[in-house]
């Protein structure tokens, strides 16, 4: 990836944000509160700093897919798979890596909850949530996209198609925005959709650690860590050890996995549907 292809792609993120900024807008699915002063303006902040870091991350992705497909062909190369077959098939893979499983571990180790709870911890979710993730986290995730780049040697176009399609439904997903129940639910059954996603940010941790797919639902449907996406009408956002009242700085966000857990002082966000 190259500085105009990661412009290109930076391009298409932010319209993709700002068209869903203007959906969420005409159809929200919560009434948006003022919980925090200068939440958004903090988010947005960590949304530069993570697109920059993720550019760099991705044309480090995208070299090694390349050179290793030259200097050696993987199973995929070897099987002769149609260049179409082997971008569908790396997708699925790294969507199960990078989206389920980095995911899933993050829920489950201690430590690296710390970083990830710089992400769970917005009182509110809207498109500014998208991005709010920290560096530690993005350099996790990225281990679990090469390792299987590097053992199937994935063609480098996979390895671009996914990182986008990644960044636009993670934009879609987190959207403040209200999609017909009925087909929020038929497309659950295969993709992640805005409604399965917030569920996965309640504050009930038997619904957060759920739903952990990044673009496809299935991992999430076959090892069981599924929650119906008709309970997003009623959840709760955020963590009930953040305090949900005061927007900690971009420094702050920083350094929030280094520091001691801090006692909320009061709930967790709550959200108001919208009839």
């Amino acid at each position: 990836m190259n500085a105009n292809d990661f412009l290109t792609n930076v391009t298409i993120i932010v319209a993709a944000m700002v068209v869903s900024a203007l959906i969420e807008v005409a159809v929200p699915l919560f009434a948006r509160q003022p919980v925090q002063r200068g939440r958004t303006a903090t988010n947005l902040k960590l949304t530069a700093l993570t697109l920059a870091f993720n550019g760099a991350l991705a044309a480090g992705a995208t070299v090694i897919a390349a050179t290793l497909s030259l200097e050696r062909p993987g199973p995929m190369a070897r099987l002769a798979l149609p260049v179409t077959a082997q971008i569908i098939a790396s997708i699925a893979v790294l969507d199960f890596f990078f989206g389920y499983l980095a995911h899933r571990a993050m829920h489950m180790s201690p430590v690296l909850w710390r970083v990830h709870r710089v992400h769970h911890s917005d009182p509110f979710v809207d498109v500014t949530t998208t991005y709010r993730t920290h560096p530690v986290e993005i350099v996790w995730r990225f281990a679990f996209m090469i390792v299987p780049v590097w053992l199937l040697g994935m063609p480098a176009e996979a390895v671009v198609i996914y990182r986008l399609l990644s960044a636009i439904n993670a934009v879609l997903e987190h959207a403040n925005i209200r999609p017909s129940p009925s087909l929020d639910d038929l497309a659950s059954r295969i993709w992640v959709t805005p409604n399965m996603h917030k569920v996965h940010h309640s504050s009930d941790r038997a619904q957060t650690d759920s739903n952990y797919g990044n673009i496809l639902s299935v991992y999430d449907r076959l090892l069981r860590t599924f929650t119906p996406t008709d309970r997003a009408f009623s959840v709760v956002y955020g963590l009930n050890d953040a305090d949900a009242c005061h927007a900690p700085s971009l420094p702050r966000l920083l350094s929030m996995p280094f520091r001691a857990v801090e006692v909320a002082t009061e709930s967790a966000g709550t959200a108001e549907s919208v009839a």
